[in-house]
């Protein structure tokens, strides 16, 4: 039997943009980021196509700067035919020809990241479920904010292979709100060892009065193993009320080598415990039984992490031994819940007002004393009669000039265990 006592390491790759490094050095890095630096690119690149081609004496590094860069094509960036009128020799049409791909590619690549700004609201952009076995419940979330000023709109999600599958968690952010694009590794069976697949989105925002769309894509990948199966595919805690515990049990079985084996468990979160228990091991197949606890103070919020279980195992190359990866989702509930948590006052026009409303329920009925908030345009109304549901509904009246809503309401209840809630309130009021 093995007892998980250790914890898991953050192991998510982060994804990092590069960008081409031109010959001439790493001070060249950052050049397709302008026109005046493409024109410094496009003469180092100059420089080295002449320099292949120096033997030929019919003309000079200067020559084919000036010929180049004056040229009504060189301006307008239309492929350029012109140069070649002064190349009577083959090897100086092919120089003249790179040269024509290298102010097409400086140009194209300009205008290609002229309107990039979409990656930037992603925390990352890359994903590896590493190891999966048939059956487990491989997802992951691609978190993003949106920092911008006006609403986001999420489009056009397609997958380039059907061992990945996605969707958005949402297709409308305001300002401030959070979202995910979740990817789904396919372990039904379909699929079996090493897939990949680009995931393409599109966004559409409004930028200065002009509707401004980006695509964004994102890179997962995986190997899903035909001889390890997993029921059910993850551990499943679903909604536990604060203070009390939760038991779940996962079957893993192996088919092959006779002496293959668990050595160690690990996980993120102290709160979760596990042990994996072998019950059967004949004619090259192994079954162990998991059992996940989920303990009395893990603290109210989603629940997720994910077991990590080391094998006997070792990939042809490295040191380290192979693991299997079981995911562990859940929710606890507080005593009192309160939602919506952020409340959303919106985008208010001078003047306008805008009503919403809080929601909050426990086990036992209970009271509300006081609601407030710093901000004296905020408005709130309540019932003072003991009830397990109570309604609390925010008015806000958006001043003249325009500015950011950030606040904090805070609410008194006649609850001994949770006797106060806090709910930020944000919004924005434009001109």
């Amino acid at each position: 039997m093995l007892d998980d006592y250790c914890i898991l390491p953050n192991r998510v790759d982060t994804f990092a943009q590069h960008h081409v490094i031109p010959a001439g050095g790493n001070d060249e890095k950052q050049l397709y980021s302008s026109s005046v630096r493409n024109k410094k690119l496009l003469d180092i690149e100059i420089r080295i196509l002449y320099n292949t081609f120096q033997t030929e004496r019919s003309c000079n590094l200067q020559t084919v700067r000036r010929e180049f860069t004056q040229s009504k094509d060189y301006v307008s960036g239309n492929v350029l035919l012109t140069f070649c009128h002064f190349m009577p020799h083959f090897r100086l049409f092919t120089l003249g020809f790179l040269c024509c791909i290298v102010l097409a590619k400086t140009d194209l690549a300009e205008n290609v990241n002229a309107d990039t700004w979409g990656a930037n609201l992603f925390a990352t952009q890359r994903h590896d479920f590493g190891q999966v076995a048939l059956g487990a419940d491989a997802a992951f979330r691609f978190e993003l904010t949106n920092t911008l000023d006006s609403e986001l709109r999420l489009l056009n999600l397609r997958s380039s292979c059907s061992c990945v599958s996605a969707q958005f968690s949402t297709t409308l952010l305001q300002p401030g709100e959070t979202g995910a694009v979740v990817a789904r590794l396919n372990t039904t069976g379909q699929h079996l060892h090493s897939k990949s697949s680009v995931l393409t989105i599109q966004l559409e925002t409004v930028m200065s009065g002009t509707v401004r769309r980006d695509t964004v894509q994102f890179f997962v990948s995986g190997y899903i193993r035909p001889d390890v199966l997993l029921t059910p595919g993850s551990v499943e805690f679903g909604s536990v009320i604060e203070g009390t515990s939760a038991v779940r049990t996962v079957m893993l079985e192996y088919t092959g080598h006779i002496g293959w084996a668990l050595t160690n468990i690990e996980r993120s979160l102290p709160f979760i415990y596990a042990r994996a228990e072998e019950v059967r091991r004949e004619r090259g197949t192994v079954t162990y039984k998991i059992t996940a606890v989920l303990k009395e103070e893990a603290p109210p919020g989603y629940v997720r992490d994910a077991l990590r279980f080391t094998t006997n195992e070792f990939q042809s190359g490295r040191a380290e031994p192979i693991e299997i990866i079981l995911p562990v989702h859940g929710a606890v509930s507080a005593t009192m819940q309160a939602k919506p948590s952020p409340i959303q006052i919106g985008i208010l026009s001078p003047g306008e007002t805008a009503v919403k409303n809080i929601v909050i329920r426990s086990a036992m009925p209970f009271r509300i004393t006081d609601v407030s908030a710093s901000d004296n345009r905020f408005r709130f109304a309540f019932s003072e009669q003991a009830s397990a549901v109570q309604l609390i509904s925010v008015a806000f009246s958006a001043g003249r000039e325009r500015q950011d809503i950030a606040d904090v309401i805070r609410i008194d209840t006649s609850d001994s265990k949770q006797s106060v809630i806090v709910i930020n309130a944000v919004g924005r009021t434009m001109d």
